[in-house]
């Protein structure tokens, strides 16, 4: 029996999980094609139904209220929130700003939170259940469980964690009222410990400055940790008024007032950025995040006594934040959950609806998360036939590893398709385009090609587990996911130039066995170059979700610069 797990806000999906062991997670992205997909995850679930070996024992709805509850009712309006943030529709005018604004400042920290919960609670579970009963009878009737926000997120931080007792902190733009917490896991119980409310909030912090910098928000905050490296050190005290970390109080803390996202955008913007030039406020916004994170930390782990730390929430996905944390001499090991933002909240409620009915949690850190959709060879084959028509050639391969490595090491760019989807926003080896990172102009290639990333935005790579401690300065554990960051040292950084950021940094995979395919082909790289590393990044052009399928894959091929794909044991070219 397993417990399926749904997220329908924004980046919805949804994840079944049977005594503690995930059998399948996937957002709906991937099956609609339009990134950060909004609404209930019908694809979703269809396709966990269809993988899974076991009924479904319950139901576990993530989100209560506010703008999960407006956004269950009537998708279009996240919807249209969400193309406002991505610059597709125009952006309201200051007084349409304002005017939101005020029910922003009524709304926000959700109080008296038992009404809300009451209010979110009967009406979601009517309408999920209804829902369910379209998608097919056999979800009909099933018991629903709603599940908090915050609690989804440090659920989907603590059980993947191998922790059996944990420090768990969360922290992200908002949910439920809040825009994080603090709780203790123990054996598989969680128990809260301190909480911030929404009208405080780092993750709006930070994206309000990416917003300042007329970036989109919610998406491109990775661009503006990028342009943080390009400054000289900056600091700027007035961000300290926006939000910073009590530690009397315990609490996040303002002091300009509660502000929705745009409209602080705005307000950085013309109040802080216009008195310094981009790069060095990115930094200034880049070390005060930092500070706050590293001193909410300090100050329980201290507090609490316990050294290991399970992190998640959107504001996760800043690896270099995540790099100072697992430095602290306080932090024994750090897990981030892979999938840290809001989709990976149906992952974290139906772990914590699958221990309360069945009190089992794995003590073994999850491997992998190749949670997703695979395709066998003879399925690719009949995607392949299909294509022919279009101009595509293909042949069969005894050895993808072998041969994919000798693409590479001749310094070609190749797309790689192989098993199992990712879960969460990082390529891992399954779904990703892959060169040499010790060409520097493999970065100014694939931009032109495939990414169109601004100049300042580095890609990631993939390191064997037995390269690591050779390669970074700052190595302490095999970091699985991509949920931090490394500091190449001097004497190998032009080996990982193209994969390196401007500050010697880059964001590995440190591959083990666990991908047995990929690890063969970075195996016969480092044959042929002497370094067992590759630049790795997500399989997808510019603006569009990472490839689920071979068609999705072969569409990329067909629609960038990229001219040859190696997917199952094909290879595949485009005339």
């Amino acid at each position: 029996m397993s417990v399926l797990g749904i997220g329908d806000s924004h980046d919805s999906g949804a994840a079944l999980i049977s005594n503690g062991i995930p059998e399948g997670a996937v957002n709906e992205e991937r099956f609609t094609k339009r990134k950060n997909e909004v609404g209930f995850p019908g694809n979703s679930i269809r396709y966990l139904q269809g993988r899974s070996g076991s009924d479904v024992q319950a139901v576990a709805l993530a989100w209560i209220g506010g703008n999960a509850l407006i956004s269950r009712l009537v998708p279009s309006w996240d919807q249209k929130r969400r193309s406002m943030w991505r610059k597709e529709v125009p952006k309201q005018s200051r007084l349409g700003m304002h005017a939101s604004n005020l029910v922003y400042k009524l709304i926000q920290n959700q109080r008296p939170r038992s009404l809300w919960k009451f209010v979110g609670s009967g009406i979601s579970k009517t309408v999920t259940a209804r829902r369910l009963q379209r998608i097919s009878g056999e979800l009909s009737g099933k018991k629903i469980y709603m599940v908090e926000h915050h609690l989804a997120h440090a659920s989907s931080a603590y059980y993947p964690s191998g922790f059996k007792e944990a420090l768990i902190i969360t922290l992200d733009g908002a949910g439920d009222g809040l825009s994080g917490t603090v709780s203790i896991g123990d054996n598989g119980s969680i128990e809260r410990i301190a909480e911030f409310d929404a009208s405080a909030s780092l993750g709006i912090f930070y994206g309000a400055a990416t917003v300042a910098c007329d970036m989109r928000y919610s998406e491109d905050e990775g661009k503006l940790m990028s342009l943080a490296a390009y400054s000289y050190p900056k600091r700027i005290p007035e961000l300290g008024d926006i939000c910073s970390y009590d530690k009397a109080s315990r609490k996040l803390v303002s002091r300009t007032g509660t502000r929705n996202e745009l409209l602080l955008g705005e307000y950085m913007r013309d109040h802080i950025l216009s008195r310094n030039d981009r790069e060095s406020f990115a930094y200034a916004v880049q070390e005060h995040v930092s500070d706050q994170v590293v001193g909410i930390v300090r100050q329980w782990v201290r507090e609490t006594g316990i050294h290991n730390v399970a992190l998640s929430g959107g504001f996760f996905s800043n690896v270099i934040t995540n790099m100072l944390v697992e430095q602290m001499p306080e932090v024994k090991r750090l897990f981030v959950f892979p999938q840290m933002g809001d989709g990976g909240i149906p992952f974290g409620a139906a772990a914590y609806v699958d221990f309360m009915l069945n009190g089992r949690f794995s003590k073994e850190q999850i491997s992998d998360i190749y949670f997703g959709p695979s395709y066998t060879n003879s399925e690719i084959a009949e995607s392949l036939k299909a294509a022919k028509r279009r101009g595509i050639t293909y042949e069969e391969l005894k050895d993808p590893a072998r041969y994919g490595a000798e693409l590479i090491a001749n310094n070609r760019i190749l797309l790689w398709f192989q098993g199992g989807m990712e879960y969460g926003p990082r390529a891992l080896g399954n779904r990703s385009v892959l060169a040499l990172p010790s060409d520097s102009e493999n970065r100014n290639r694939i931009n032109l090609t495939i990414k169109e990333r601004p100049y300042y935005q580095p890609f990631a790579s993939s390191v064997l587990d037995g390269e690591a401690k050779r390669l970074f300065s700052d190595y302490l554990s095999q970091n699985k996911f991509m949920t931090g960051a490394n500091h190449v040292r001097d004497a190998h950084y032009g080996k990982m130039v193209a994969a390196s950021h401007v500050d010697h940094t880059t964001r590995p995979q440190i591959l083990g066995r666990e991908n047995r395919l990929y690890y063969e082909l970075i195996e016969n790289v480092k044959k042929r170059t002497g370094t067992g590393a590759l630049l790795n990044t997500s399989l997808n052009k510019h603006g569009k979700p990472m490839v689920m399928s071979p068609e999705d894959a072969l569409w990329t091929l067909e629609n960038t610069g990229a001219d040859t794909l190696i997917m199952g044991n094909y290879i595949i070219k485009k005339r």
